[in-house]
């Protein structure tokens, strides 16, 4: 008890009790101290004393959500172990999208909840846990999204079966903000073993004589073929992540696999699309009708949120009604040249 109770180093008692902060000003304004949020105000503080250039608050902020878990190292290997492997690297995704927020002037934030694996808690009480986590997580994430007032849009990062559906709820009910979700792909597979699937039954395989013991023991270590990412079969992770493109709600090839070099470029992407996502929005609450004309005419292709449906050319809307037997091959709703009236009648 006295090793633990005294570590015979003195210099545990030399305490360092204040410090000058960080030098600088705040850009603030006289207007911004009448009639700001003292929270605003008090967040500059904050930023500035995380280490943050004062000079250069009061541009776009950003906030990166994410489940990562687990401790990773620069070199890669693991410091303190994740849950699962889906949220282990998710880390490099929201580094590399942060880097590319900062260059373009925006200020990134990061919060983070993480998610657990119920191919970890089979079998065990953890399911009753595991089960309910998505809405408990997705009301924790909606909630951080809400305690970043000044935020300007939200970029998801997630991937397995819990954290990803949970990350897709909180997105897609922040109908005001710019959003983006980033599926952390899935793990590569070994090249001679089976995939995280089937893997899971070596212990019922061999209960019941189907594999050798040497077996069960060399394929449980060898199918996750790398650090990071999900499943890969097409169990909730991985459907989800495909749902997530489908949707509008994520860049394309979500699943594809992973590896440093890749996690690096599309977190870039990821960064580069949040913020044009986050000025479209602009546009739109600025001047909403020049919003939908660039949106439609001249702005950058792409995903589109499900609030912002792109209607049909009208050539489309005509040829599906002379196609219809509705009201004489009229789509309710549609006029009628005065020819096809008389026609009708």
């Amino acid at each position: 008890m006295a090793n633990i109770l005294d570590s015979q180093d003195a210099s545990i008692y030399t305490l360092t009790t204040k410090a000058p902060g960080p030098s600088g000003f705040l850009p603030l304004t006289p207007e911004m101290l009448r009639s700001s949020p003292s929270g605003d105000i008090f967040g500059w503080t904050q930023d500035a004393g995380m280490g943050w250039n004062p000079a250069e608050l009061g541009r776009p902020e950003v906030l990166i959500l994410s489940t990562q878990g687990g401790i990773r190292g620069e070199d890669g290997k693991p410091i303190a172990l994740g849950y699962h492997t889906g949220h282990f690297e998710v880390g490099l995704l929201m580094r590399a999208a942060a880097e590319e927020l900062r260059k373009s002037g925006a200020i990134p934030f990061a919060g983070f909840v993480s998610d657990p694996c119920d191919g970890r808690t089979q079998g065990t009480v953890g399911m009753m846990d595991s089960l309910p986590y998505r809405n408990d997580a997705a009301i924790v994430l909606r909630r951080l999204i809400r305690s970043l007032p000044t935020r300007k849009g939200v970029i998801g990062v997630a991937t397995c079966d819990k954290g990803l559906p949970a990350m897709m709820l909180a997105l897609a009910s922040m109908h005001e903000l710019p959003t983006i979700l980033v599926p952390g792909g899935v793990t590569l597979p070994s090249t001679d073993g089976e995939d995280a699937g089937k893997v899971q039954s070596i212990g019922a395989r061999y209960s019941h004589g189907e594999i050798s013991f040497e077996y069960a023991q060399e394929m449980g270590c060898k199918a996750c073929g790398s650090a990071g990412g999900g499943c890969q079969f097409l169990g909730t992770a991985a459907t989800s992540q495909v749902i997530a493109e489908a949707l509008g709600l994520s860049l394309p090839t979500p699943r594809s696999p992973l590896g440093p070099t890749r996690l690096d470029r599309r977190g870039g992407a990821l960064g580069a699309r949040g913020r044009e996502d986050a000025r479209r929005r602009r546009d739109h609450q600025a001047h909403p009708q020049r919003g939908r004309l660039r949106e439609r005419h001249g702005g950058p292709r792409g995903l589109r949120r499900l609030d912002q449906p792109h209607p049909a050319p009208a050539r489309h809307r005509l040829r599906r009604g002379r196609h219809s037997s509705d009201r004489g091959g009229l789509v309710a709703g549609e006029s009628a040249s005065p020819a096809h009236r008389r026609r009708v009648a």
